[in-house]
């Protein structure tokens, strides 16, 4: 009775739960810049996508586990980026997905969309020599792609990514270019992947709220 009456009381309190969760495999070659297409522009794969559940205010990582590699003569290196690589990330923003600029390379990266094609400017190129990795919070607009990492600040606070209004659609991947710098590409000899467990903090609907609350009085009342 405590555990159902627990429920009842997270329910009513408007607290967001992590409602829904999925496990996605992300492939070295998995490209950023191609979310939202049917097939791919670039020399690699398209990105895994996930529906994003309704009433979902955010989403977090717990795990992200892998490792990859952009040619077989450079190191593995984990979700939080490669820093042993001549260049950092320096990439332009293409098909309407904004590029990025990091101090490490191949680092896991998102991007949220709605249902529609990414069409027109990309928005503005993350810079996160000014940002840095150590944010708990952080707020990307459509189309706007942004690291990951490991999903987590110092390993001991998660990240936290707001989900921006019309978002329908979460894609993972990696931004990939010759030497890192310029136009998007050189996905091809990439190695390697990332296993990411997702998952959304979903508010319930005020009406969904009551109909909980309802059903734990009711619940109650019986069980005495």
């Amino acid at each position: 009775m405590r555990r159902a009456a627990m429920i009842s009381l997270v329910a009513l309190s408007g607290i967001a739960g992590a409602a829904w969760a999925d496990v996605v495999l992300v492939d070295g070659k998995s490209a950023i810049f191609d979310a939202g297409r049917a097939t791919p522009t670039l020399d690699g794969q398209l990105p895994p996508m996930l529906e994003i559940p309704d009433g979902a205010v955010s989403m977090y990582l717990p795990e992200v586990m892998g490792l990859v590699r952009a040619h077989p003569v450079l190191q593995w290196a984990g979700p939080e980026g490669n820093a042993a690589t001549l260049n950092d990330t320096d990439i332009n923003s293409f098909n309407s997905i904004s590029g990025l600029v990091h101090p490490r390379t191949l680092a896991l990266l998102g991007v949220f969309l709605t249902d529609a094609e990414p069409e027109g400017l990309a928005p503005t190129r993350l810079d996160y020599y000014a940002i840095g990795d150590a944010f708990t919070s952080f707020s990307p607009t459509l189309g706007q792609s942004f690291f990951i990492g490991d999903g987590w600040a110092d390993g001991e606070v998660m990240h936290e990514f707001m989900i921006p209004a019309g978002a329908t659609r979460l894609f993972l991947g990696l931004a990939d270019a010759g030497y890192f710098t310029g136009q998007p590409g050189a996905y091809a000899d990439n190695d390697g992947g990332f296993s990411a467990d997702v998952r959304f903090n979903v508010v319930p609907a005020p009406g969904a709220l009551a109909l909980l609350g309802l059903g734990g009085l009711v619940g109650a009342r019986r069980r005495r």
